[in-house]
């Protein structure tokens, strides 16, 4: 974790304790990725994306239709990445990607 922080990562989250997500500003992302490598911490991914900062909760018809609209959007050939920032119950995302 310090290593990620003293070059300059903004947050450190885990689900897993094998794993760590590292958060940057996109300016900082070659620095902390370089110090990452230079300590010979291995990454699994590394990559500029796009998240939100508010969540909107989509529950019942609207969370079913979301997730049909991003799995046609998924699959569109000229799509290249799909970013959004709902917030949907496991078990309804589960039901959609089956």
């Amino acid at each position: 974790m310090t290593v990620a922080l003293d070059a300059g990562a903004e947050d450190i989250h885990t689900d897993d304790p094998d794993f760590f997500e590292v958060t940057t500003q996109p300016a900082d992302f070659e620095k902390v990725k370089k110090a990452l490598e230079a300590a010979k911490i291995p990454t699994v991914s590394a990559e500029i994306t796009m998240l939100p900062k508010n969540y909107v909760k989509l529950t019942g018809a609207a969370a079913t239709q979301m997730m049909a609209l991003m799995n046609d959007l998924e699959d569109h050939d000229d799509v290249k990445n799909v970013y959004a920032n709902f917030d949907i119950p496991k078990e309804i995302i589960e039901a959609a990607t089956k």
